[in-house]
């Protein structure tokens, strides 16, 4: 019944968090560079700047249009 409960809680925890890191994308929904690797946030530049963000939706191999 333990673990029953710690996986629920688990599951969420992370749907709670799922839309968090928007518009970087979310668990369920990431965001990927150009080369196709999954992107969850932005790194700051020097000056602590973000910038416009490379990584799109569109990038991601499971979203490209054939």
């Amino acid at each position: 019944m333990k673990k029953v409960v710690l996986t629920l809680g688990t599951l969420l925890l992370l749907a709670g968090c799922s839309g968090r890191w928007e518009p970087f994308g979310g668990f369920t929904d990431p965001v990927c560079m150009p080369d196709g690797s999954v992107s969850f946030y932005q790194q700051a530049d020097d000056k602590g700047n973000l910038g416009t963000p490379i990584a799109t939706k569109e990038n991601c191999p499971w979203n490209k249009k054939k």
